[in-house]
């Protein structure tokens, strides 16, 4: 017996494990294979060490890197940590910009002067070139693809995104879109990270760069997230795509053919059919779980707490939890809820927004709640400047010159962003059955899983200004455990026992 195994079948088992050596990878790539982290140049994988770490929000490891940093390399390294609100907002944006501007920043680009006047498309066409360069034969399927999910939504996109943010001068297309992979490992969603590794191909990096990138994972956001990458990897065929991505001059005639249109599988229509008239769509008939659980306030409503669950699950990525939200609301409030979902644009950026209205799509939005003619008028506007104005000094009243003054320290070109674009384009959307103190409770419940207490206190004085009473606040803060869990819970209920003492005591009754 002894003689068959050693004879036989253990040769037979070192042949067929020869053939197997010898079969390629569907992924030409696998980690581990090779010493990757020689394909980057060390400039690039500083870069893009420090996407990394501000998108986690990491700022002691990123005051470490950026006190080792060449002062040579501020100015890219400066436009690397702005370009972090696309994908991850406004306040871990500015808590980055605080942590390198405490170790000193030598050099920055300064790409805005308000002195000098520009076409009013400037920055669409700007954009337009972007995404081309980007997404190559798949343009005009993306911009299609994100217009019908919100005309606003697709627009933004495309003016402030690739236009305004992408296309400033300083680092090129290749190594924006390699930082954007590096920041993108903590939130990782299969369909979009596997478009951020394409785009980062198309736009000339190849498939050692990018694999390089994706094993700093580890180091950035941890074992759990590198192995969901690695399997996610290890199931990607780009042979194919490492040849010629989605470049126009590489792609022949049947694949550009095949791009024109929307996907067959899509649920989203070019008419618009995929919006659902208010009598095919029927809400829940009882009360949400979670907000059954929790003590009732006078003065705060299930529809505004409910508003405010579906901004939360969006921020935390929680998608099923958003999706069985949305089915509470009333048809008659999809518009208050798209344009809830818009608005956590300021505190998530766009990939969690975008995922956000796929699921509500999947789920049904109604017809009514997208007026189409009237959002490309809106687009088309202007005064988006005065009107980010008075929102802000709504919001923050007697403290509006001190909050200017601290963005324009950390960049003249964000302050601008934020009054022309995040306060001016889309909180300061109106809408008629959504107020500015519900934009401010909403937005309150997304900051409530940030655990970052000074930009916590700012959105809770923000809503009392814009109208609501501390009680709504408590009510807003007691259900962010359901989305973002009982430790982000217990860290929100102690910030407010630190916040109450601000209050005068008359306003507190009920509130503690």
């Amino acid at each position: 017996f002894f003689s068959f195994i050693s004879q036989q079948v253990l040769p037979a088992m070192q042949r067929a494990c020869r053939a197997l050596s010898q079969i390629p990878s569907a992924c030409p790539l696998q980690r581990g294979a090779r010493p990757f982290s020689q394909a980057l140049d060390e400039q690039t994988l500083r870069l893009c060490t420090i996407a990394g770490y501000a998108a986690k929000g990491n700022l002691t490891q990123l005051a470490k890197v950026w006190e080792e940093l060449p002062e040579q390399e501020h100015a890219n390294a400066h436009e690397i940590v702005m370009q972090n609100l696309l994908y991850n907002g406004l306040p871990k944006t500015i808590m980055a910009l605080n942590a390198i501007t405490k170790v000193g920043v030598k050099d920055r680009i300064i790409a805005e002067d308000r002195s000098v006047a520009r076409p009013k498309d400037y920055f669409r066409e700007q954009g337009n070139a972007a995404v081309k360069e980007l997404f190559g034969y798949k343009q005009v399927r993306l911009q299609q693809r994100l217009r019908l999910l919100h005309p606003a939504y697709g627009q933004w996109v495309t003016d402030f995104g690739f236009g305004r943010v992408r296309s400033r001068p300083g680092p090129s297309q290749k190594v924006r879109a390699l930082c954007e992979l590096a920041a993108l490992g903590g939130q990782f969603v299969p369909p979009q990270f596997r478009v951020a590794i394409i785009m980062t191909l198309t736009a000339g990096a190849t498939l050692e760069e990018v694999r390089a990138v994706l094993d700093t994972v580890t180091d950035i956001w941890g074992s759990e997230q590198q192995a969901a990458i690695d399997s996610f990897w290890s199931d990607l065929t780009l042979r194919r795509v490492a040849e010629r991505g989605w470049d126009f001059e590489k792609a022949d005639e049947d694949l550009l053919r095949n791009n024109e249109g929307l996907h067959p599988q899509s649920i989203l229509k070019e008419d618009w059919s995929h919006l659902f008239p208010p009598e095919a769509l029927s809400p829940q008939n009882w009360r949400h779980p979670a907000i059954s659980s929790i003590r009732p306030v006078i003065g705060l409503s299930d529809r505004t707490r409910m508003l405010a669950l579906c901004a939360t699950n969006t921020a935390h990525g929680n998608l099923s939890g958003l999706a069985q939200a949305w089915t509470y609301l009333d048809p008659m409030d999809h518009g208050a809820g798209l344009e809830v979902m818009l608005g956590t644009v300021l505190n998530t950026g766009f990939h969690r927004v975008h995922n956000g209205l796929l699921a509500l799509h999947s789920q049904g939005v109604c017809r009514d709640a997208i007026q189409v003619d009237r959002e490309d008028a809106i687009l088309d506007g202007e005064g988006f400047t005065a009107r980010g104005e008075i929102v802000l000094q709504q919001i923050h009243r007697e403290k509006y010159h001190q909050f200017r003054e601290q963005m324009e320290r950390l960049h003249p070109d964000l302050w601008l962003w934020i009054v022309e674009f995040l306060y001016g384009q889309v909180t300061g959307r109106t809408c008629a059955r959504l107020s500015l103190a519900d934009r401010e409770l909403a937005s309150l419940g997304c900051m409530a899983g940030l655990a970052n207490g000074s930009q916590l206190g700012a959105h809770m004085r923000g809503a009392l200004n814009c109208g609501a009473s501390p009680q709504a606040v408590r009510g807003i803060l007691d259900q962010c455990g359901h989305a973002a869990g009982r430790p982000m819970q217990a860290f929100v209920d102690g910030y407010w026992l630190s916040f109450v003492r601000t209050i005068p005591s008359k306003e507190l009754a009920g509130a503690r």
